[in-house]
């Protein structure tokens, strides 16, 4: 008999809570204090972060890869920008015509390409982050298209106009931390084990029952609904949306932070959308972006992902920098079986051996009769 017995302490539980307290606060703090740029990118990293979570879905519990992620945040941004356009729903609700969107594209890209091998699914979606700017400047133009509506606080929470950039962080982060608190409690459940089942064992999985392609399915909409939802918040902050937004090369590096800060909780999505916002940032502030030569190219953006992946395969053997955080389980305790129980058994084994001899035996008996009589 096996027994699982790890469960989630007090002292863990008081952990959890001291530290999303001081989550919060700094939070709070950051957005009345930082200036309107600042908070902006913050903003754009608590949406990315929905995407980023998407890809540790798939990589994680479904063991497939998705190179069209940053695509996928481009078909939520398209979607939730002209829902309010075209359509004139309201502003607060636009972010969930990025989910729906999101999610319909991303079953019907996985539809075809899950009968196939898992390679097939990468190729789809790196088709797709390379049609996709392209398909956007056709549809919306060469020029930006603007955001018809304003998000505006309301008179309740103290913030005035002018800082409307904190109330569009605080939206953001209440849509990321309801999204992200629904989908960890549901992959913490049995939908997340059958994930995981159909990770590592498919052929064993549809022996129980579990319908491997059909969940699969369902994890590539999840995954796609997360980066659609990603680019709906990120119309909150940014107001306009433009091809340029969404090159091939955004899904090429969320795929290489989603590798290198890889691990099980979606919580390890956050230090890739924190690279992915600040790096460039931080690159032009220095001006390294304009340098030439051997020390231009070590100060490239380019070479950081490609010496950080080299550094995540040494030291994590690929598992990710996150995975090195996280608690390992205890090893399953298997109970000493009862005596009494493995005496009755071992007496059930003997007593079936014994009758096993007897049939062998009365099975015999009629070739030797029959030998008698021939001999006779």
């Amino acid at each position: 008999m096996i027994t699982h017995g790890f469960k989630t302490s007090p002292v863990k539980r008081t952990l959890w809570v001291v530290a999303s307290t001081a989550l919060v606060g700094l939070a709070l703090w950051v957005a009345f204090t930082a200036t309107p740029k600042i908070v902006t990118d913050l903003t754009n990293v608590t949406a990315l972060t929905l995407a980023f979570a998407g890809l540790v879905v798939l990589t994680h519990y479904l063991g497939l890869l998705s190179l069209g992620q940053g695509a996928l945040v481009g078909v939520g941004a398209y979607a939730a920008l002209h829902v309010v356009n075209d359509f004139g729903a309201p502003v607060l609700w636009m972010p969930l015509a990025g989910l729906f969107a999101g999610i319909l594209v991303g079953a019907v890209v996985a539809f075809p390409s899950l009968r196939l091998p898992k390679a097939y699914l990468a190729l789809l979606t790196l088709s797709m982050a390379v049609a996709y700017p392209i398909i956007l400047r056709q549809v919306d133009g060469n020029l930006p298209i603007t955001l018809d509506g304003a998000f505006v606080a309301p008179s309740w929470t103290g913030i005035a106009e002018n800082d409307e950039h904190i109330w569009e962080f605080f939206l953001v982060a209440a849509y990321a931390s309801i999204t992200i608190f629904f989908v960890q409690g549901l992959l913490r459940g049995p939908i997340g084990r059958a994930f995981i089942a159909s990770r590592d064992e498919p052929e064993a999985a549809r022996a129980f029952g579990i319908p491997v392609y059909r969940l699969r399915l369902y994890g590539v909409a999840l995954s796609g609904g997360m980066a659609g939802l990603a680019g709906g918040l990120m119309m909150i902050p940014t107001n306009f949306n433009d091809y340029t937004h969404f090159p091939e090369e955004l899904s090429i590096k969320m795929f290489a932070l989603a590798m290198a800060f890889g691990g099980s909780r979606l919580v390890s999505a956050i230090p890739g959308a924190i690279v992915l916002i600040f790096l460039p940032v931080w690159l032009i502030d220095r001006n390294w972006v304009v340098e030439y030569g051997w020390i231009g190219l070590v100060k490239s953006e380019g070479f950081m992902y490609a010496a950080l992946l080299l550094v995540t395969a040494y030291l994590t053997k690929g598992k990710g920098f996150m995975s090195l955080f996280e608690r390992r389980r205890p090893k399953d305790l298997v109970k000493p079986p009862n005596r009494r129980v493995a005496s009755v058994v071992g007496a059930l084994v003997d007593l079936e051996a014994r009758l096993t001899q007897v049939e062998e035996l009365t099975a015999d008996q009629p070739d030797m009769r029959s030998r008698q009589d021939s001999t006779d």
